[in-house]
């Protein structure tokens, strides 16, 4: 199999843990991680490198770094923060294909790491990037794993799929996000000591 495929797999499985959202909210963390943070490397490694100058004009137009930024960071406080949206704009977030979503800005920003799609060139203007990127998610990571009350208010009458309380549940899910975006920054950490 190879590792394109392996990604597809790797996607199709992730999207089964968003089929019930409210029955773990450690589930459905985690399979927005790998849609956002696992899948988008895979997908990505898949890309020829040398093939890259053919379709350089379009990738400079589809992985532009600040608009993918400005995607993966939006998307990481939209989706793990909804109260900072008004509810109108939250309720129709959530009511979107979010795992898609997900993947798409997971893709578009890891696609600033991966030689075939990322138009920076200089290692630690990328490396910068995907710190910047990953900072907002490690921040909510944290702020889920040491908060004294649970934030999704409507987990907070439903019983988890794994019957332990919702702020264990939204302390696990904050660990499930905090491991998922240590990738990012081995990544950028990479091209630094690759200089």
């Amino acid at each position: 199999m190879t590792i394109g495929a392996f990604g597809l797999v790797v996607a199709g499985g992730a999207a089964l843990a968003l089929r019930d959202p409210l029955a773990s909210m450690a589930s459905y963390t985690a399979g927005l991680m790998v849609l956002n943070q696992v899948a988008p490397p895979l997908l990505l490694a898949a890309l020829p490198a040398e093939g890259s100058g053919r379709y350089r004009g379009a990738v400079a137009t589809v992985f532009d770094p600040w608009i993918a930024t400005a995607l993966f960071v939006g998307f990481s406080i939209a989706v793990s923060v909804p109260e900072v949206l008004d509810p109108t704009l939250a309720n129709a977030l959530y009511a979107a294909p979010l795992g898609l979503l997900m993947l798409v800005s997971g893709v578009l920003f890891w696609g600033q790491i991966f030689p075939a799609t990322r138009s920076l060139r200089t290692p630690w203007r990328i490396a910068l990037l995907a710190w910047t990127g990953g900072i907002p998610m490690t921040v909510v990571a944290l702020v889920w794993m040491l908060s004294s009350s649970v934030i999704y208010t409507p987990y907070l009458d439903v019983i988890c799929r794994w019957d332990i309380p919702p702020l264990a549940d939204q302390r696990w899910a904050g660990l499930i996000m905090f491991v998922a975006g240590v990738p990012l920054q081995v990544a950028a950490a990479w091209l630094l000591l690759a200089l």
